[in-house]
């Protein structure tokens, strides 16, 4: 809505006794000479809006402090589903066929007029006392309000608010429909509230030298990335990107499931990762960088301690820690902000150097900070696993991140031994997107000044697979001839191969196994299978010849499908 097609008229200010458009002569000529596309007409307890032609179009309740336009007249419905909490969401595609809406009905518009008084009443107790058992002002003055809708919705991943937001609606990243405009409307009200609550909770501050704001927000059980900007930064004032968190931690075979990555990638990684390998996972924002440093992370062993390092908490170290893993999350400063109370973002990562033997996952490298991840990934080689996310698209934008723009020594860059690029394919239209792993590079060691990468995987966009090179193959991977000369137990190159191939298999027999279940690809039936993969390794020794592996293959299949029919009658 732009702003001079809004009428905003305060009955109660202004003393009229009609608020209907409809009835009062006065008010009629007043809408229709303010050429406004939207009046709205508001009272004690609510706000009517109607359209130019005067046509009520919605009540809004006293308490809520966004407003919800009415769906469009000339689109298409696509999809119709029910939140948990009562509200129902509608997607339209637009009458060009270009874009698509989100629109949201909520419960509380649906109220009748004779409960507001006693809502109201209750909101003037709550004022007094501090302390309500009534819904809607739990929801709308102690909790989130409008978030707490949105973010109880599986299939939002992500809410803009751009400013100014009473001139453009919230915008949402859909796992279906991408991005999306929506009928909800922030006030300022509302803005501010999530400030202040971002204040309160994070201690950091928010003025004009600091016009940014980074923290987390939960709603129900589910927690979300907030970032805010204020003006002079913003030009027009207040605005938010909210980013939501996976309950759980994603696993391999759940992004095997949407094609995101395949089997044989997954094997590779598992692989990897046991023999304590360095690797980045890169890709630009909104590519999954951190969900799938997260489902890697539970390829790691539990008899390792984990050390995770990240300004804001996105990996799920909860439901780490509920699994059984050893994690030690530790929270330090953002880059964005000078001075806190927080632990600079450096100074914790080499603290982190002195706890110990220990995985190191850091959350993002954007800053000094990478100097010491490099000097970790050099200490830790064959070691633990060191890994973390950064913003580039390709491998040599990765190199030139970490050496020209972080100023890592060229030399200290070769402790990088794996770099994983995500991206977003998009359709021919350029409107349907999908998340891909489209290349995994080894960075080899026999270079100066010029990096030196060798590709062994390539994403194939005419079979939408991710298919491996003949460097990996045919025995050329020097990360695998690096794995070969210092493991016990592997005859020759093919053996290690034989490897990757049977944990290759073993996601695969997990997610044909599942039948469809997705909740029998969630992270403790894949800690399982790993724990259960890496037991019947040291039994039954399947490298060792044909009928071992026989063996090995039976027996794991017979155990998972038990492990799994446990889970079913659960």
């Amino acid at each position: 809505m732009e702003d001079e097609d809004l009428l905003i008229i305060d009955a109660e200010k202004e003393k009229l006794a009609i608020t209907s458009p409809q009835q009062s002569n006065e008010l009629r000529e007043r809408c229709i000479k303010s050429n406004a596309s939207y009046i709205f007409v508001k009272t004690k307890y609510f706000t009517k809006m109607y359209d130019k032609d005067l046509n009520l179009k919605s009540v809004i309740p006293f308490f809520l402090d966004v407003h919800v336009s009415p769906p469009p007249d000339n689109a298409r419905i696509v999809d119709i589903y029910q939140l948990p909490t009562g509200a129902k969401v509608k997607i339209f595609l637009d009458e060009k066929g270009t874009h698509y809406i989100y629109t949201i009905e909520l419960p509380e518009s649906k109220l009748l007029l004779r409960a507001l008084p006693r809502i109201y009443d209750s909101l003037e107790k709550f004022k007094e006392t501090g302390d309500t058992d009534h819904e809607h002002i739990k929801r709308w003055y102690k909790g989130y309000g409008i978030l707490e809708h949105l973010l109880l919705d599986d299939k939002i991943l992500e809410i803009n608010i751009n400013p100014p937001a009473y001139k453009t609606s919230m915008r949402i990243i859909h796992s279906d429909f991408q991005e999306c405009v929506s009928n909800i409307y922030a006030t300022d009200d509302f803005l501010n509230f999530v400030l202040t609550r971002l204040k309160m909770s994070t201690g950091r501050p928010l003025n004009k030298a600091q016009p940014q704001i980074d923290g987390e927000l939960s709603v129900g059980g589910v927690k979300a990335r907030v970032a805010g900007i204020i003006s002079p930064f913003s030009l027009f004032g207040v605005g938010f990107s909210i980013r939501k968190h996976r309950n759980k931690p994603w696993t391999l075979p759940l992004f095997m499931r949407n094609k995101s990555v395949n089997s044989l990638f997954s094997g590779f990684m598992s692989l990897v990762i046991s023999h304590g390998r360095s690797f980045l996972t890169a890709g630009p924002r909104g590519s999954g960088k951190t969900s799938l440093l997260g489902s890697l992370i539970l390829e790691i062993l539990q008899r390792y301690r984990i050390i995770t390092i990240e300004d804001t908490q996105e990996l799920p170290v909860t439901e780490y820690k509920d699994l059984g893993y050893d994690i030690l999350p530790l929270k330090v400063r953002s880059a964005l902000i000078e001075e806190s109370l927080e632990i600079p973002f450096d100074k914790g990562l080499r603290t982190s150097l002195r706890l110990g033997d220990s995985a190191l996952i850091v959350g993002e490298v954007r800053s000094v900070e990478a100097k010491i991840l490099y000097e970790a990934m050099r200490v830790g080689a064959m070691s633990n696993v060191v890994a973390g996310t950064i913003h580039a698209d390709n491998p040599y934008g990765v190199y030139d991140r970490v050496v020209n723009d972080l100023g890592v020594p060229k030399g200290s860059f070769k402790a990088t031994d794996i770099i994983i690029i995500q991206n977003l394919i998009k359709d021919p239209s350029g409107v349907g997107r999908k998340r891909r792993v489209v290349q995994v590079t080894e960075v080899l060691k026999d270079w100066e000044d010029t990096p030196v990468f060798q590709d062994l995987f390539k994403y194939n966009p005419h079979t939408d697979e991710l298919e491996p090179t003949d460097y990996l193959l045919k025995g050329k991977s020097v990360t695998l001839q690096n794995i070969l000369a210092r493991t016990e137990g592997y005859k020759d190159y093919n053996s290690v191969l034989d490897d990757m191939y049977l944990r290759s298999w073993a996601k695969e027999t997990l997610l044909e196994l599942s039948k469809g279940e997705p909740a029998l690809l969630e992270a403790n039936y894949l800690s399982a299978q790993n724990n259960l993969f890496m037991r019947l390794v040291k039994e039954l020794k399947p490298f060792e010849s044909e009928e071992n592996k026989r063996q090995f293959m039976n027996t794991f299949t017979k155990e998972l499908k038990s492990i799994l029919a446990r889970g079913r009658d659960k």
